[in-house]
């Protein structure tokens, strides 16, 4: 595959998820999924599972709050090495001002990673919800318009390293 080849069809496909939200898939509810992946909603919840865990260092806080900081400092480097600028479009307004940049999704990245490491800790149900939830993140934010579908994958594959990487260190000793 060329890579003209693989540009048109980043361009196609990304066009068609656009147009969920004129296919009757609520633009409101795609925000929300979207925001879902936001880190005002993920350190949170993080802080929250460590507090659950009495501020343990065997809490699952613990290596989910590792890979997740290794996710969005990876994330951000090459985001700002490759520097793709968004797709153009009105939604987003705070990620268009705070990280022009959309090479690879953050969002992805993240939430692949997440799903990984509660994997490796034998929390398959969890793992497996995450996984599908991380999916539908992607899908809105392409859909939205503030990715485009190589962004995202991109940033699956991303995820999928650092999550990969976490889950081998967890299997030499961290909690």
């Amino acid at each position: 595959m060329s890579l003209d080849t693989l540009r048109r069809f980043d361009a196609r496909t990304t066009v068609w998820l656009q147009t969920l939200p004129s296919r009757g898939v609520p633009s409101a509810a795609l925000s929300i999924v979207a925001h879902s992946g936001d880190s005002l909603v993920l350190i949170p919840a993080l802080a929250l599972l460590w507090w659950l865990g009495r501020f343990s260092r065997y809490s699952i806080a613990v290596p989910l709050g590792i890979g997740y900081i290794l996710s969005v400092l990876l994330t951000s480097i090459v985001k700002y090495a490759v520097r793709r600028r968004r797709p153009e479009g009105e939604w987003g307004a705070l990620y268009r001002k705070t990280d022009p940049h959309s090479f690879p999704s953050g969002h992805a990245s993240r939430t692949v990673t997440l799903s990984l490491i509660l994997l490796a800790r034998d929390l398959a149900l969890a793992g497996v919800l995450l996984l599908a939830w991380s999916v539908l993140v992607g899908v809105s934010r392409i859909a939205l318009g503030v990715h485009y579908l190589l962004d995202v994958l991109a940033g699956y594959l991303l995820g999928m390293a650092v999550g990969t990487a976490v889950w081998l260190w967890m299997l030499h000793g961290l909690p």
